[in-house]
């Protein structure tokens, strides 16, 4: 690959759709889950995308694909090339001053002969509208808006900041999804995604002290709320924080998301003396997620238990053996059959909870701040006015490339407001 290939903008244009376009794929198509999902999510009968196709050119892991590093590695070169060979070779060039010597000079763009006695007052004008003033025996040089002449390069750097964010990012970040259980502690075990150079910590461990959920007036989920404390390795809590979505906790370098719920169980007391626990299933049921349980005695169902929700009141549902409704109660009451009680002590719920780890986030942000600022200084004007005086006359030619029609109007300006001033 050569040089001149490298800087091109054609060249840095097309990786650019390329990575965009990769980008898009990876958020059409569900990353980073197991084989047998991809296989009825993608049927071998599709042609375009099937499993096999999916899994062969790493589709299923876009953002951690060997091609797709290797596509934002050119195109940071390409970068780097095209502002070292091109870029900074302009910027330098317009720092220095550029003198028209001939009167055949001034001719094409925005060009003016106009009486000699301007001279002083045309200087005047272009410095106090902050305009550089070179000057050699006859011959001027002005120039203003020599920042936007630096956003290209800046640009360059933000892409760049953003390109190697994503790419340390993808090599040694990682997500963890864990569901636990209240009360319990979690480590860092299930990973979903992770990268080459990843690093687990592992002494990471936390602690979930409380999960509870709150209802709108209309009786719908409203919002899912974990009580988190962070340990060290003696257990003892370093961080504490209730967090709920999109209000992580933050520790180090790490981040931990409120993602889901599940019920997992009830806790009961069954003729007062034995403690037990009913483990519960998660149900679909025309759309309504449902928790399902029963309570066994020698491989025969004792009672069933549903429940509708984790904290309406008279959200347990109790079936006997005929699966007829026998009770609507709650935590704390007591169900009696066949001279047996069943007393509700608590209802196990977990937490799904996401770790992340994304080391080049804040490079990320910062390359995205500083695009918009160099954006926003690229649509600036850099302006560029020659002047030559000879015993009889003052030529005048000005440069803007982004709006010319503005400098022959600023132009003619300073020239009517010297008529205005001294001539009449």
């Amino acid at each position: 690959m050569t040089i001149s290939l490298l800087s091109n903008l054609k060249f840095a244009i097309i990786l650019l759709l390329l990575i965009a376009f990769a980008s898009g794929l990876g958020t059409l198509i569900e990353q980073n889950q197991n084989l047998d999902f991809y296989k009825k999510a993608y049927p071998q009968e599709q042609i375009l995308f099937n499993w096999q196709v999916i899994l062969f050119f790493q589709l299923n892991n876009i953002f951690h694909a060997n091609w797709y590093l290797s596509l934002i590695g050119i195109l940071g070169l390409s970068l780097v090339t095209c502002t070292l060979k091109t870029q900074y070779p302009i910027l330098k060039v317009s720092r220095k001053p550029l003198f028209l010597t001939s009167i055949t000079q001034f001719t094409n763009l925005i060009s003016k002969q106009v009486s000699r006695n301007t001279f002083s007052y045309l200087l005047k004008s272009f410095s106090s509208n902050n305009y550089f003033i070179f000057s050699k025996k006859n011959y001027i040089y002005c120039h203003r808006g020599l920042l936007s002449k630096a956003a290209p390069i800046s640009i360059h750097i933000s892409l760049l900041c953003l390109l190697l964010g994503i790419t340390i990012s993808s090599l040694t970040g990682y997500v963890s999804q864990e569901m636990v259980v209240t009360g319990e502690i979690f480590h860092i075990q299930n990973l979903s995604s992770y990268g080459k150079l990843s690093h687990f910590p592992q002494n990471f461990s936390g602690r979930v002290n409380d999960f509870y959920i709150t209802y709108d007036s209309e009786g719908n989920i409203s919002q899912f709320y974990s009580d988190i404390s962070i340990l060290n390795n003696h257990y003892i809590e370093k961080e504490h924080k209730q967090i709920s979505v999109n209000h992580p906790l933050k520790h180090s370098n790490t981040t931990i998301y409120q993602t889901d719920w599940n019920i997992v169980g009830i806790n009961a007391l069954l003729d007062q003396k034995w403690s037990i626990q009913i483990p519960l299933n998660k149900i679909s049921n025309n759309g309504a997620i449902l928790w399902q349980g029963s309570l066994m005695s020698d491989q025969q169902l004792y009672l069933s238990f549903i429940l509708p929700d984790l904290n309406a009141p008279g959200n347990i549902l109790v079936y006997n053996q005929e699966n007829q409704l026998i009770s609507q109660t709650q935590v704390s009451d007591t169900v009696t059959i066949e001279n047996h009680t069943v007393q509700i002590l608590d209802i196990i719920a977990s937490t799904g909870l996401q770790i992340k780890q994304d080391p080049g986030l804040e490079l990320v942000y910062f390359g995205f701040f500083s695009l918009i600022v160099s954006v926003l200084i690229n649509t600036a004007s850099y302006e560029e006015i020659w002047l030559l005086r000879t015993n009889t006359s003052l030529y005048i030619k000005g440069k803007n490339q982004k709006n010319p029609v503005e400098l022959t109007k600023q132009l003619l300006q300073f020239l009517k407001q010297f008529q205005l001033k001294y001539l009449s």
